[in-house]
């Protein structure tokens, strides 16, 4: 099952394979939720998941199911918020996607990003103020409440056609972010418009994320998950296993979820203690 992906992680998990999506319990039961090949992640604070399904995103929440956003143009899912989704979508030229905010009770939307280019990831910071896109040659910087219209969009840094800053998480003070690149975890304070490095000598695939209360980081590199302190990237502990893709935290951000070979296996970031869960 070389497919296996992680997709998010609560008292379970959300994890895509070769097959579909599934939800999988701690005793490795698995229950199918929708097809393959598309994001999925929980609503913070529910059970209620949201989930591709062709050019729609549907909602599946006390065992009904019902769509988000459906459209006859692209509609792919980048990430969530409390109450809201966030996606992009092709509505004017498939090469030209807006990013958009969509309140999943009430249906509104806001359009934060409408300047066009093949949007490949957004990261939104906890407070929904800022916004950092992925754009083939270049990483930006939404401000949602900006003091002017040359405010709105700033570059943040040059990017190169392959490789460059991926996997971007926030910390929880919304004023800075963690990203990856070459081999090297760095953070990006938005005030100051500046980089910091915090973990170097990875391989190239290796990947980094924020724990949800800022405290730590989880680095998947060459099968390995390492925890990290997330303001001085100093290392804490590791566990050794087969381990690939990127680290998913639990919203208590006691515990990291990883793919693996067979399934996917949980990690304990006090003890690096290890669980393996079959699929």
């Amino acid at each position: 099952m070389s497919g296996i992906r992680v997709l998010d992680a609560a008292d379970r998990l959300l994890i895509s394979t070769d097959d579909g999506l599934v939800e999988l319990d701690t005793t490795g039961r698995a229950t199918p939720l929708g097809p393959a090949g598309g994001e999925a992640r929980y609503l913070p604070g529910t059970r209620d998941v949201v989930y591709q399904d062709g050019p729609a995103l549907m909602l599946r929440e006390r065992g009904r199911t019902r769509r988000l956003v459906s459209a006859d143009h692209a509609v792919e899912l980048l990430g969530v918020l409390p109450g809201r989704v966030v996606y992009r979508a092709n509505p004017r030229h498939r090469l030209l996607w807006d990013v958009m905010i969509r309140n999943v009770f009430v249906g509104e939307e806001q359009a934060v990003y409408t300047r066009g280019g093949d949007v490949r990831s957004a990261s939104v910071s906890p407070n929904s103020r800022h916004i950092a896109i992925r754009l083939p040659r270049k990483l930006v910087l939404v401000d949602t409440m900006p003091v002017t219209e040359d405010d709105h969009v700033r570059l943040i840094c040059p990017e190169p056609a392959d490789g460059g800053h991926h996997h971007l998480s926030w910390l929880p003070d919304s004023a800075r972010m963690i990203a990856n690149a070459d081999g090297e975890v760095s953070r990006y304070d938005v005030e100051r418009d500046t980089w910091e490095p915090l973990v170097t000598g990875l391989t190239p695939d290796a990947v980094a994320v924020a724990a949800p209360d800022g405290r730590r980081l989880a680095v998947v590199d060459d099968g390995r998950v390492s925890f990290h302190h997330a303001g001085t990237g100093d290392f804490l502990r590791a566990a050794e296993l087969d381990a690939h893709g990127a680290p998913v935290w639990t919203p208590d951000s006691t515990t990291v979820a990883v793919a693996t070979a067979d399934g996917a296996a949980t990690v304990v970031a006090q003890s690096a203690f290890v669980r393996a869960i079959p699929l």
